[in-house]
Formats: C-alpha cells, structure tokens, sequence
C-alpha cells in the first residue's frame, strides 16, 4: 500500500502540523510490533532516538536498498516532529527535495528545517548524513538566533 492510499484511507487532518503529527505517530507505530528491527516503545520524540531513526536509515544504505516513499514519509515526519517538540514552529510548503519545511525561532530569527532530504541522503550517502548530527545542529542556531536553512 503506497502513502497516497494510506492518506485516502484516512480522515484528512485539519492543519499540516496536525498532518505531521499523525504521520510522526504511525512510525512509530510501525515499530512497535514484535519482531520489529527497532524497539518502537523507545520512540518517545527524544533527541536520543533519533539514533534509532539513523539506525533504520542505515540499514537502507548498508542494503543499497531504496527508501519506500511511504517509510522516508513517516520517518522524515517523525524527525520534524521531535523538532517541533522541542523548538517549537510552524510548517511551510517547500520544494522538491523538501516538499515540507520546519520554521523555528520566530520571531526572533527564522530558521528553516529541511529533514526530508536529508532522511534521503542518508540512505544514499550513509553515515555523512546523519541524522542526530543534523538535528544537533538546530539548538545552536535558535540560541544564536540566526536566520539559516539547515539541510
């Protein structure tokens, strides 16, 4: 089953952040079957765990495995998520690499959060794209209160 049927299935949500939400929670729930290769009950929107979400991912580079749509959806949610948990923001179209975008800092600077090409990298590139690395490089810009695009 694609994400297109999955998203028909279901009842829209109302905003994208309600959207991202649901997405982020069916990661997880991905996960939390017995057999699974990750322990989903440790997908609490933690920073720590995205070291699991990078561990999904590099199965897929170790494979040569390309991401299914529907998985590089939900995990790219799941990782916006954990950021908007924590600093807060608001989602904006994007492009095409990153048909979504995280704004945080605002109003004090604007910072953008582009985690879906970068959830695709790392399954490409490996390890140079790694996702808690990238995600720690989030606070500092708040702090700062820099405007920036991180991708």
């Amino acid at each position: 089953m694609g994400l297109f049927d999955f998203l028909k299935r279901r009842r829209m949500p109302a905003t994208i952040e309600d959207a991202m939400a649901s997405q982020a929670a069916d990661f997880v729930n991905a996960f939390s079957r017995p057999g699974a290769p990750i322990d989903g009950s440790k997908l609490d929107y933690s920073e720590d765990s995205l070291n699991l979400v990078d561990q999904v991912l590099q199965d897929f580079y170790q494979n040569q495995a390309q991401l299914p749509d529907d998985l590089h959806f939900v995990a790219s949610a799941y990782v916006f998520e954990t950021a908007r948990r924590r600093f807060g923001g608001r989602y904006l179209r994007g492009d095409q690499d990153n048909p979504f975008v995280l704004v945080v800092g605002e109003p004090d600077c604007r910072i953008g959060v582009m985690v879906m090409g970068k959830i695709r990298g790392r399954t490409t590139n490996g390890p140079e794209d790694n996702i808690p690395f990238f995600f720690a490089g989030i606070a500092p810009l708040v702090e700062g209160r820099k405007d920036a695009t991180l991708e």
